[in-house]
């Protein structure tokens, strides 16, 4: 009987993709096994595909061990996908046949090593080798007869996309790919570094394949780097790659040295990865006009075979496949859907976010989910930023209150982490302003209070400071407000400020400074704070041997104490550089662009070893943004996830955005990088609405109580399930409410005023019958949920049910509103289940409900039948609610009578885009092709 690792030969790759072809079709695994689509035996079958297709000798015991395979793959994958959150949304042609690669010698296996190495979580290094597989099977080894391959991989900001990047190369090349483009910002110092990080990264010490990094390319290119020089045939075991910047001049220069020898040419399977693809390569021009950009025009000459002046060449690229990395996608999907243009026509890829990782969900929160953001937010006053303003003028009379608050913390945090052993840099980033000139008055008053205050004043100012903020955040409120985080367990509280007082002295005894040159120009780092002004106009050593902009030492020069560095600068820092423990930020920026300003968070990131102590100094409306950010990008995300449960197409479908209403607060990006973009239909679909405000009057309380009580009896008699969990237990459900029930019960209830989504609440429910009518939505579900805690809750009989009250607390807001009750959140992620009927369904989706990932519940709704039902969720709150004890996010209820809330759960996916308006790209239709893979300056 053969094993596994027989199983899994490619020898065996037809008669699997045949079985996942008729899975995709809608067949179960146990049809598939017993094959009953055949009129004949499955004996007979497998004679003939071996006779008539090539396939490989088969038993039914194999054809039975390779189906039970596949299942248990699917299985896996899926739970391990649910619980990352990667989707992959995929045009309608079959995957190419590449496995992982296994030897021990391959280029995948000895960068994997490296990740181990680097102390990555073994979880992510899964996570990222699933990620990596499920793109290199939708690129192609031969694209001589069909278009060139483009696809788009979005990411998250400072989550370390470079990995990515280079595992994908490692698997390529191991895989037959042998020249490797990666497109590289437009800052010649980062292209350095990416180069540099790619070499150490790919070239291993037993590697069956050598790597070889051309630098500067072009026909001028010395004897040994020319094309026609180096070794592409199909049997060699070299691999090249280039990181070239997007600079029209050099992108010229790549072109021309790719075509010098058509030979050469016609044997390159070609592989373009496009780092941080929405910059400087989109078309800002008129996209109806023949005209275009010229960075923009020579990428797409580049991945269309074209010669560096657009225009057609005699022999093809064996193979061009492009990717495009960026955590701001919106560009990408919104400018140009031409066949011509970069358009993500193939797939577009979410990566997963690691449980250590802080996105903008974690720090600003999502309305009504589990993410309600970590208090690490600092608000800068209206008259500190007038203050900013006179010193952006040149006034260097006075330093700002938050400020100076930053920069003392910035202090207290580089002693603490010393103190703990930590022995990397340490940051802060100070951002007010593009212009240089701001910069050199900036740092000149930091200069002048960090040098000429008396040291009893300022630390006096960091014991104030660190005390405020060691009370007002601390490990255990981390742990409420980040209670997924992987590395819980390990976070040390903080130390006294007693203790970090001998720290800040020694600080405060060596003036700030730029970086110094010793006598033979090596830098050279002291145990003070480095200031550095990193801006374009900053790019070599001063008269006085200093080095102003940032350079961290590198691991080998690493001094023994953990090196501080305080940065003040502008666009060099929005983009591409990670700030290594950055602790503190002060963050002034006014921009407009959600892209542009999300590419600014430098403060995302991992924290390892020092969670508690990031901090953020911004404007009330700088927090508005981010929060609005936040809610758009993961909706995008969920956009593309549910897209991918669909099976709906990059090619067919058009992934929808969020669009602010208040184009004054943010827009998506500029109006030239979204020429495509066309508002979707309004609609309510894929939606989810909850009551988390209700109105303190007891009057508008006690009618919505007593109405929902008449709602619940008028429904009658529950309806029988297999409950998929235990906190399904506790709900009760009925099923097939007809539409007209629900809507007027929901017209009839008192919604709190400053709801916005229950406003206005009559277009929703036109919306709703007019789609239901169409036969688009199914009856609803209603809910009424329940959960029991140990303590037990309260509970109250009605003539057809019992309900169990839920306990909700009133959320702590700095600018609570008089009258209004805020929950925060009404919903338990897990109700959204709480109607799935398990008798009767698959094995593979029982397989499923076993382990529940609560960030994923739609996903599971959608995948047990009820994608087209909608469900109204109901809750009665017990008025006399009680927090957790020490909690100080939370307070009790207090409310004058028990509270009856809902939720409103429209699906989503094709049935159209959703209550907030959202804007989709035009899709060129010249995209449907259902073809298969097989064969196939900085500013512009």
């Amino acid at each position: 009987m053969p094993n596994d690792n027989d199983l899994n030969s490619p020898r065996y790759d037809a008669p699997r993709q045949w079985m996942k072809r008729m899975h995709d079709r809608g067949l179960a695994w146990d049809q598939i096994a017993t094959c009953p689509v055949l009129s004949s035996s499955l004996s007979k079958f497998l004679t003939e595909r071996e006779m008539d297709e090539g396939w490989p000798h088969m038993t039914e015991v194999v054809w039975a061990l390779l189906v039970d395979n596949l299942r248990e793959w699917e299985l896996k994958t899926l739970d391990l996908d649910i619980k990352s959150g990667q989707a992959l949304v995929i045009d309608g042609k079959s995957d190419n046949s590449v496995t992982l690669p296994e030897s021990e010698h391959s280029c995948w296996q000895l960068y994997k090593q490296k990740l181990v190495d680097k102390h990555f979580a073994e979880e992510t290094i899964g996570e990222i080798e699933r990620a990596t597989l499920k793109i290199l099977k939708r690129l192609s080894q031969d694209t001589r007869e069909i278009d060139p391959i483009k696809g788009l991989v979005i990411g998250n900001v400072q989550s370390g996309k470079t990995a990515n990047m280079a595992a994908l190369m490692a698997m390529a090349a191991d895989w037959g790919w042998n020249m490797f483009i990666v497109l590289s910002g437009t800052i010649e110092n980062l292209r350095i570094q990416t180069q540099a990080r790619l070499q150490s990264d790919l070239s291993s010490e037993g590697c069956a394949l050598s790597w070889f990094g051309l630098e500067h390319l072009s026909i001028q290119s010395p004897i040994g780097s020319r094309a026609q020089d180096l070794h592409f045939e199909s049997d060699s075991r070299q691999r090249y790659f280039t990181v070239t910047l997007k600079n029209a001049s050099r992108l010229k220069k790549l072109i021309q040295w790719l075509q010098r020898d058509k030979k050469k040419m016609s044997q390159m399977k070609i592989l373009v990865i496009d780092d941080e693809a929405d910059q400087a390569g989109i078309n800002t021009a008129n996209i109806a006009s023949s005209i275009k950009r010229p960075i923009y025009r020579l990428i797409t000459a580049l991945v269309n075979g074209l010669n560096e002046k657009s225009q057609s060449v005699e022999e093809n690229y064996l193979a061009m496949n492009y990717i495009g990395y960026t955590a701001t996608p919106y560009a990408n999907i919104l400018n140009d859907s031409s066949l011509e243009s970069l358009y993500p026509k193939n797939f577009i890829a979410t990566l997963s976010v690691s449980n250590e990782y802080f996105g903008p969900q974690h720090i600003f929160g999502i309305p009504d989910s589990r993410y309600q953001g970590v208090d690490i937010i600092r608000k800068v006053s209206e008259d500190d930023l007038t203050i900013i303003k006179g010193i952006h003028k040149g006034d260097l009379s006075l330093i700002p209150e938050s400020l100076e608050n930053s920069l003392c913390w910035f202090i207290c945090c580089v002693s603490a982490m010393r103190l703990r052993g930590y022995h990397k840099p340490v940051s802060m980033l100070v951002h007010t302003s593009q212009i240089v000139q701001h910069h050199d008055y900036l740092s000149r008053i930091i200069l002048e209070w960090a040098n000429n205050t008396k040291t009893d004043v300022l630390l006096n100012k960091c014991r104030s400071i660190w005390r405020f903020e060691t009370v007002n955040f601390t490990r255990d409120e981390f742990r409420e407000q980040y209670p997924d985080y992987g590395l819980l367990d390990c976070i040390e509280d903080y130390p006294t400020f007693s203790e970090i007082e001998p720290g800040i002295r020694e600080i405060l005894s060596i003036k700030l400074n730029p970086i110094k040159l010793d006598e033979e120009g090596e830098l050279t780092y002291h145990n003070g704070i480095h200031l550095c002004v990193d801006n374009s106009r900053n790019s070599g050593i001063t008269d006085e041997n200093e080095y102003l902009r940032l350079v961290y030492p590198d691991a080998e020069h690493m001094p023994d104490v953990a090196p501080a560095f305080l940065v003040i600068g502008g666009a060099t820092l929005s983009r591409g550089l990670t700030l290594e423990g950055l602790v503190s930020t002060f963050f002034l920026r006014s921009v407009k662009q959600a892209d542009t300003l999300m590419q600014m968070g430098r403060w995302f990131g991992y924290r390892r070893g020092y969670e508690l102590y990031p901090r953020l100094w911004i404007t009330e409306t700088t927090k508005e943004q981010f929060e609005y950010l936040s809610l758009m990008d993961q909706e995008l995300r969920e956009e593309i996830r549910m897209m991918e449960v669909q099976g709906l197409r990059p090619d067919h479908y058009a992934a929808k955005i969020r669009n602010s209403p208040r184009l004054n607060l943010i827009r998506i990006t500029a109006k030239n990088r979204m020429q495509s973009a066309m508002e979707a239909e309004m609609d309510y679909s894929g939606s989810f609405n909850q009551t988390q405000l209700f109105d303190a009057d007891r009057s508008i309380l006690e009618a919505n109580l007593d109405l929902g009580k008449r709602f619940i009896q008028s429904l009658g008699a529950p309806s029988k399930k297999k409950a998929c969990n235990a906190h399904a237990n506790h709900a009760t459900v009925w099923r097939g409410i007809s539409n007209n029930v629900v809507t007027s019960f929901l017209r009839e209830f008192k919604f709190c005023d400053r709801l916005s989504v229950f406003n206005d609440i009559d277009p929703m429910l036109a919306w709703l019958t007019q789609i239901t009518a169409e036969g688009k939505l199914k009856d609803w579900n209603v809910v009424l949920a329940g959960k029991k805690t140990p303590e037990g809750n309260k509970t109250e009989s009605l003539s057809n049910c019992t309900i169990v009250k839920v306990t909700r607390t009133r959320k702590n807001t700095p600018n609570e509103v008089q009258g209004v009750i805020n929950i925060g959140a009404l919903r338990a992620p897990l109700d959204i289940i709480a109607d799935v009927d398990l008798d009767g369904q698959r094995e593979e989706v029982k397989q499923l409900f076993s382990h529940i990932e609560e960030s994923r519940v739609k996903e599971l709704r959608m995948k047990a039948g009820l994608g087209e039902t909608p469900q109204l969720l109901l809750y009665v709150v017990d008025k006399d609610s009680r927090p957790n004890e020490g909690s100080k996010s939370r307070r009790a209820l207090e409310a004058p009578c028990d509270l009856f809330g809902l939720c409103v759960n429209i699906p989503g996916g094709a049935i159209g885009a959703n209550h907030v308006a959202k804007v989709c790209i035009r899709l060129d239709n010249r995209f449907i092709d259902d073809g298969d893979l097989e064969g196939q300056n900085v500013e512009e």
